[in-house]
């Protein structure tokens, strides 16, 4: 497929194109894995998006990009490859294809992004519409609104198009949806004000009552049409999946050189049953519409239900990711105490710190890659206060297909900057209990990084405490490895028995403070600092840091990911092309060792 094969296509051809590419996403989707009930629901507003607009000219932003599967179909890319190695990406990348207008990983983004395109286009004298396709759950979002109100104003040739499909990952839930949702009764109440004007006539008392009604109902429709006050012209709500109705009203959008609001009503995971009846479960989906298994994920959410059952004042926030972060059975557990704030990772994090300010012990629950968006809120509203919130950082390091927009590989060295702040990274789920009571007794601010993806216990029984910061798993005469996280450690273990060579294998749990007692024993040997995570600011860099504060000489070898966006691939492909696996230690323990 084309895009221009799109152009001036009848209705009759366009829906049979959505037949077939519905069945194609759930062929590939099965196939590869991915983000199934979002594209579903995008068939028809993107197959008439294309049919009127004049991509790559124009500009298409998304918003979320995880909806833009239809439109890599549409503009010659295949699925056969969706997420694998050197295949198409799951999220917009301008670096793919020039249809791609602007990356799109996190939410939130293409309001401001498409009047900052749009901004460029006027004071450059080019000619082009600018489309942003936004979900409603991200609408919400902290930049989306500041887009949206930050001026009376907007640009001209901007087309905002809502897909308000009343979803996030889960059910949508917020003030905003509940406002947008009025507006989609007041469509039908505008078809009983015609109907009521063609069938009565407007005579005598019942006609004066009928005029009153009909005020009534004017007045009513103009409240709470929040997008005109903002410099848009509101268009809708319309039936996202009837073609015939969105070719007409797009048609007319593209002839008006204002800014336009289009509010689209769809329903998530449109034609096929099963992701209709649960849309929240085919969101996001392994291979043959399986669940991944997230071992840490899985125990952490056993964990707080333990723990809140011995302490009341225990509550989960997370920003949109309840379940995949492991809160689903807490709050049907706990109810009253699991806020699910939707996609604001701000807002999130500063309501945590007023919970904890008024007493609470706010654990707040959230991915590596959206952790980034809150990193003010973390230093000014939590830290500078040394409140006791901690934040279980989930899918640190490498994510998978998901890629260069989702890895975790920044929080090492992001949260390692902000004072008062621990930082923790437990070996395996075992640990991620002790590592959790530790951080509970701190009385200030904590950060606990792991990884998706399965873990195993790596045994070990020294419990964390303030002299026992880090632990050694495997004693050795030969090179020191000390290993910060998960994976890191695990390969540790293996590279020790692939090398031959009777190094010593350190489990460093803490990231900050490092475990100076340790770092001072170990100081005359060949040492070598192994993480997941970049190399710049990271756990090795502490290690280092600590030498030089020590005016210390030691041989010592940081290895981690160099400075780059990883692509979409496996984890276990991820750690092999920045050269962080088993037996990629092993070889260099074995140089190490013989220098």
């Amino acid at each position: 497929m084309l895009a221009d094969e799109w152009k001036g296509r009848e209705v009759g051809a366009l829906e049979e194109a959505a037949k077939e590419i519905r069945d194609e996403l759930v062929l590939r989707v099965k196939e590869n894995g991915g983000h199934l009930s979002a594209n579903l629901g995008v068939v028809e507003l993107t197959l008439a998006l294309h049919a009127v607009f004049d991509f790559p000219q124009d500009k298409l932003i998304f918003d979320v990009g995880h909806q833009s599967y239809v439109h890599k179909l549409i503009t010659g890319r295949t699925l056969e490859t969706l997420r694998r190695k050197g295949g198409t990406g799951g999220f917009p990348d301008p670096e793919e294809s020039e249809y791609d207008a602007f990356v799109a990983g996190h939410s939130g983004t293409s309001i401001a992004a498409g009047i900052g395109l749009c901004n460029a286009r006027d004071l450059r004298g080019e000619n082009y519409k600018v489309i942003a396709l936004i979900g409603d759950a991200s609408l919400g979002n902290g930049t989306a609104l500041e887009a949206v109100f930050s001026s009376e104003t907007k640009p001209k040739n901007f087309v905002v198009v809502l897909n308000d499909n009343g979803m996030s990952i889960s059910k949508n839930q917020s003030a905003l949806y509940r406002s947008l949702s009025k507006m989609t009764a007041k469509k039908r109440y505008r078809k009983v004000n015609s109907f009521l004007g063609r069938t009565f006539k407007e005579t005598g008392a019942f006609g004066r009552k009928l005029r009153k009604f009909k005020y009534f109902l004017k007045g009513w429709l103009n409240k709470n049409d929040f997008f005109e006050r903002c410099g848009f012209k509101y268009i809708g709500p319309v039936d996202g999946h009837d073609l015939r109705e969105l070719l007409a009203v797009l048609s007319n959008i593209r002839k008006m050189d204002e800014p336009v609001f289009l509010h689209a009503v769809t329903c998530k995971g449109k034609g096929y049953a099963p992701a209709e009846e649960d849309p929240s479960r085919f969101h996001g989906t392994g291979k043959n519409f399986a669940a991944g298994e997230n071992s840490f994920s899985t125990a952490l959410g056993r964990l707080l239900c333990e723990r809140a059952e011995q302490n009341k004042n225990l509550v989960a926030v997370t920003a949109a990711m309840k379940d995949g972060v492991g809160l689903s059975e807490f709050s049907q557990k706990f109810p009253d105490r699991c806020f699910d704030v939707g996609i604001c990772e701000e807002y999130a994090v500063t309501m945590a710190a007023g919970m904890a300010k008024g007493g609470l012990l706010p654990v707040v629950c959230v991915y590596s890659t959206f952790l980034q968006r809150a990193f003010d809120q973390i230093a000014h509203d939590v830290c500078l206060q040394n409140l006791p919130v901690i934040f279980c950082i989930d899918r640190a390091g490498f994510v998978g297909a998901d890629g260069k927009t989702h890895q975790g590989l920044l929080d090492e060295a992001f949260l390692r900057a902000v004072p008062n702040l621990r930082i923790f990274a437990p070996k395996d789920c075992a640990e991620l209990s002790d590592v959790f009571d530790f951080a509970l007794t701190v009385g200030g601010p904590c950060a606990i990084r792991y990884p998706n993806g399965y873990a195993p216990n790596l045994g070990g029984t020294q419990k964390i405490s303030e002299y026992y910061q880090w632990e050694t798993l495997s004693d050795g005469d030969g090179v020191v490895v000390l290993a910060c996280g998960a994976r890191a450690v695990a390969r540790a273990l293996d590279a020790k028995r692939l090398s031959g060579t009777n190094c010593m294998v350190v489990n460093c749990r803490t990231v900050k403070p490092p475990d100076e007692r340790l770092l001072r024993e170990v100081s005359h040997r060949k040492i070598i600092a192994f993480e997941e995570g970049y190399l710049a600011g990271g756990f090795g860099s502490a290690v280092a840091e600590f030498y030089a504060s020590c005016a210390q000489p030691v041989r010592l070898k940081i290895i981690g990911a160099e400075n780059k966006f990883v692509p979409h691939a496996t984890a276990t492909q991820q750690a092999e092309e920045c050269r962080l696996t088993a037996q990629d230690l092993a070889r260099k323990i074995q140089a190490f060792s013989a220098q």
